[in-house]
């Protein structure tokens, strides 16, 4: 979607400017082989596999997606919660998205925790660090009646993903914004098909998928990737501080030089222009045998 496109944008729903975020290509080139194998496990095709992704931004999530193989996917912009009152929801394989963060009065996630249950369909969902310590999110991975249990799974990146702010859909001076407000991370419910997923990560996954890691509980993830309030999160020791200070001061360090270079750069480039030089002036001199 052009940028003029997406200035032309009306949400027919109450909206918080600073959800506007689209999840960046790399994170569905990450999802897409796990959700390609999801389909196979399904007895579905790329082609013919059903995603929703029910939160609409700036609508990229098609162009994405289509660009990865899948081409079967409803995401389309409508209030999501007045289409859960109304039961109006497509039918769909599997859950895909990227919720908007915003808590009260919207309490997004929460909400979509909650279909999800409700549904008991698979589900990869592109959220915060900090959601798995939150207790809705602990009860949702507890079976609660005859439904089964979620078989959650998690996989993190090799990189912190940095999402983009669509044109117009957010107070910025020019263009586009890319932040990264949050470390996120594929939250995954696969229900009866987490067995055989976990098998293919183990035997071919991880390899088609380099830098990414597939975690089965929170308590196993990277330290990088576990929320601060995480009892089980380690600290680092004093040595290990230090060396992470000494290399934060070092990356500062050499922003701000880089910075100074261009500067005098330019501050030299004005000096020259227009200078004259005086007879016997060899600002280029050529070596002489």
């Amino acid at each position: 979607m052009t940028s003029q496109q997406e200035q032309f944008i009306k949400h027919p729903f109450k909206v918080e400017s600073t959800d506007h975020c689209e999840t960046p290509n790399v994170a569905y080139s990450d999802i897409a082989p796990v959700l390609e194998q999801l389909a196979i496990s399904m007895g579905k095709t790329k082609e013919t596999l059903k995603i929703y992704d029910p939160y609409f931004c700036a609508g990229g999530v098609k162009d994405h997606l289509n660009s990865v193989g899948f081409a079967n996917v409803y995401n389309k912009c409508e209030d999501f919660y007045k289409v859960i009152a109304s039961k109006s929801y497509p039918d769909f394989d599997v859950l895909l998205t990227n919720p908007p963060y915003s808590t009260k009065p919207f309490d997004h996630i929460e909400r979509l925790m909650n279909f999800c249950q409700d549904q008991g369909k698979p589900y990869l969902i592109l959220q915060p660090c900090y959601v798995y310590v939150k207790d809705y999110y602990k009860a949702h991975c507890q079976p609660l009646g005859n439904k089964p249990a979620v078989g959650e799974f998690y996989l993190t990146p090799s990189q912190r993903y940095m999402y983009r702010t669509p044109t117009g859909l957010r107070d910025v001076k020019a263009g586009a914004l890319s932040t990264s407000p949050f470390v996120t991370f594929w939250f995954c419910g696969a229900y009866q098909y987490r067995d055989s997923l976990v098998k293919w990560w183990c035997e071919k996954g991880k390899l088609i998928v380099p830098g990414c890691n597939l975690r089965l509980t929170s308590r196993k993830l990277p330290r990088k990737y576990k929320d601060s309030n995480d009892p089980t999160r380690p600290r680092l020791r004093k040595k290990q501080r230090e060396a992470l200070k000494r290399r934060q001061t070092k990356a500062i360090a050499a922003t701000s030089k880089r910075g100074a270079k261009r500067a005098f750069g330019i501050a030299a480039k004005k000096r020259t222009v227009g200078r004259k030089f005086n007879r016997g002036d060899t600002p280029h001199r050529k070596r002489t045998a």
